[in-house]
């Protein structure tokens, strides 16, 4: 069994559980059941501190929410397909709602639990704070708790600032008198962004390393992930002050340029570096499956680079999931802007043509090998010989796209390319096991990568630490500055014309290396080009003929390829359903653009040629709306919370 909570814990970190659940329901100026903890008999031995703390894991989980959600205790099987409903990845059965917005006004909703949950969190953050540093021993063990409350605080702070930017910052044990301080202005975003590095400062000096100390068990916080999460936070908010000041934007922090968080970012990874050098997960060398693999380990414990994740173990607190689910053709679907985005693995870029020709094993072969770990290709042999889920022991038996032909009253399809990576090859039982990882070495390495970049401070000698690293592990040609590829950068991608071609090299590699990882949505915010990517884009996949061709193959011709073939994709389900009954039909269960790319949205007016496309309000859509019964929460206590640009 993987060592998480102490089974003494156990039953009180439930109780924890739901006063925190109860909490988030009930919003952030109620009272909650807190009350019932006896802070004057409580808080006092490490024991202590880690039962409290326990409740605050739920927060963690599934991975990092780019949406800020507050996670689960367990279940989902979305932990690859967090960056599902941007421009790297659709969901096959909706046209998204949050980036097709041509008629949605700019009412603000009257709740949002991205604002009271926080606010639900923060309370007991400053709860279990106040009475840790008041009560408990002073210990080591007792520190590194406290330092986890600290962490959680600042994961806290930044949904807020991912979310809505500015907010009110309350970070004293208040009780309900206290009408003037829970009543606060919004302080500023840079304020909210340095209160937030404020908190993971002082969980730095409390926690242990991994592995290192009481406490720095599998599963939970450690020094590594607290200086992993300060990099993350500096480099958003430096990068979102720099770019938004030079575009003049109305999301603009006045009198900053985000040179202050920037500069954060290579002190902070420095020390990673030094204590981890050049240590990420290499699978014993086995470049070919190193990538896809590293989401896929049912013990994230001893992986070098991992420095958070989620503990899922059937045996403990009943935490498993599905993650085995992921291949499947249903559901998210990645889309042509991510595959458009790889360098071939000689480092050179694709070359478009008028005519898309590519094959998915052709894309295989030639581009960046983490392609290939991370979108399924049929040369790896048929869909129907992975391993994977028990019980049917057979959950690949669809075919890809035609998962959803059949449906045509739907209309919709799948984009050809299906998620592969972290694809569970091991047979594994209907809960599985294998852990999420939440927070990895390769981000901070990349932040390191970037944060240089901006400042135009970064050296052959950076990019060999950091991004030549990342692509040693896989076979990737290296990153050379002296030889950056004569390209010229697609706005729609996310790249900048008016960036050193450095700067965009590095974001291209950020693309790939966390692809369906969650951090797109948030990317394409702090560097301004939300809308330069999102506004008329008509979502694309593989070229349509590959699909055809196979799947409309004559019953006589499945069976010579069954025999002779064995890189075609599954022929036949498992209860005998044919291919031949998934047949497809342009124009009517399928269908594709001038330039072959497979349609996903067809049947919608706006994604075939000539039609809008995606579309965000620049002016409004980059952050949330302060909700509305909070605006008049405050109005009815004769204070003021203001509202973000372009909400009514």
């Amino acid at each position: 069994m993987k060592a998480y909570f102490s089974k003494p814990g156990k039953m009180i970190f439930t109780l924890f559980l739901v006063m925190n659940l109860v909490a988030c329901k009930k919003g952030f100026l109620d009272k909650s059941p807190l009350d019932s903890v006896n802070s004057t008999n409580f808080f006092k031995t490490a024991s202590d501190l880690q039962i409290f703390v326990n409740g605050f894991y739920g927060r963690l989980a599934p991975q990092y929410n780019t949406q800020g959600g507050t996670g689960t205790t367990g279940g989902g099987n979305s932990n690859l397909a967090m960056d599902a409903n941007t421009d790297m990845m659709i969901v096959q059965t909706t046209v998204t709602g949050s980036l097709y917005r041509w008629d949605s006004n700019s009412v603000p909703a009257e709740a949002d639990d991205n604002w009271s949950g926080s606010y639900a969190n923060i309370r007991s953050d400053n709860y279990f704070l106040y009475y840790a540093n008041l009560n408990s021993e002073k210990t080591e063990a007792a520190s590194h708790y406290i330092g986890e409350g600290y962490f959680f605080r600042a994961w806290d702070y930044f949904r807020l600032l991912r979310n809505f930017g500015a907010a009110p910052i309350i970070t004293e044990l208040l009780n309900d008198n206290d009408t003037e301080k829970l009543f606060v202005p919004r302080a500023s975003r840079y304020e909210v962004a340095k209160q937030v590095i404020a908190d993971l400062d002082l969980a730095i000096a409390k926690l242990h390393w991994k592995g290192e100390g009481q406490g720095a068990i599998a599963g939970r916080v450690t020094k590594d992930a607290a200086l992993a999460l300060k990099a993350r936070v500096a480099l958003y908010e430096g990068s979102w002050e720099y770019y938004h000041s030079r575009k003049a934007s109305p999301y603009a922090m006045p009198g900053k340029n985000g040179t202050e968080f920037l500069e954060m970012v290579e002190t902070t990874v420095s020390q990673l570096i030094n204590r981890h050098g050049a240590k990420i997960f290499t699978a014993a060398g086995d470049k070919m499956n190193a990538y896809n693999q590293l989401f896929a380990q049912k013990n994230a414990a001893n992986i070098d680079g991992v420095f958070l994740y989620k503990v899922y173990d059937a045996a403990l607190l009943t935490l498993s999931h599905n993650f085995f689910f992921k291949i499947l053709d249903s559901g998210p679907s990645i889309t042509d802007h991510l595959t458009d985005t790889y360098l071939n693995k000689d480092g050179t870029p694709q070359v478009p043509s008028a005519t898309y020709t590519a094959t998915l094993n052709q894309l295989s072969t030639n581009l960046d090998p983490r392609f290939r770990q991370t979108v399924w290709t049929p040369d790896r042999g048929p869909l129907n010989q992975l391993a994977g889920r028990g019980g049917d022991g057979d959950p690949f038996r669809y075919p890809i796209i035609a998962s959803q032909a059949p449906y045509t009253s739907i209309g919709f399809t799948s984009t050809g390319y299906r998620n592969f990576k972290g694809a569970v090859l091991a047979q594994e039982a209907t809960k599985g096991e294998t852990d999420d990882i939440l927070m990895r070495y390769e981000e901070s390495l990349l932040s390191l990568a970037e944060a240089k970049a901006i400042l135009g401070t970064i050296s052959q000698a950076d990019i060999d630490k950091t991004v030549n690293v990342i692509r040693n592990r896989v076979g990737m040609a290296p990153l050379n500055m002296a030889a950056l590829p004569a390209t010229a950068y697609r706005e729609d991608l996310g790249f900048d014309l008016n960036s050193p071609a450095i700067v965009n090299e590095i974001r291209r590699e950020r693309t790939v290396e966390f692809a369906l990882e969650g951090f797109r949505l948030n990317d394409l915010k702090r560097w301004a080009v939300y809308e330069k990517v999102i506004n008329g884009y008509q979502p694309k996949g593989a070229i349509l003929q590959e699909s055809l061709d196979y799947f409309n193959r004559s019953a006589s011709q499945i069976e010579l390829d069954k025999g002779a073939n064995q890189t075609l994709y599954s022929q036949i389900r498992k209860d005998g359903y044919m291919l031949s009954e998934f047949n497809l039909v342009t124009g009517s269960n399928v269908d594709r653009f001038p330039n072959g790319r497979i349609n996903p949205w067809f049947k919608q007016a706006d994604f075939r040629t000539g039609g809008r496309g995606l579309y965000i309000n620049p002016a409004r859509d980059y952050l949330s709306a302060v909700p509305l019964q909070q605006i008049k929460l405050y109005q009815t206590n004769n204070a003021v919370l203001s509202q973000n640009p372009g909400w009514n």
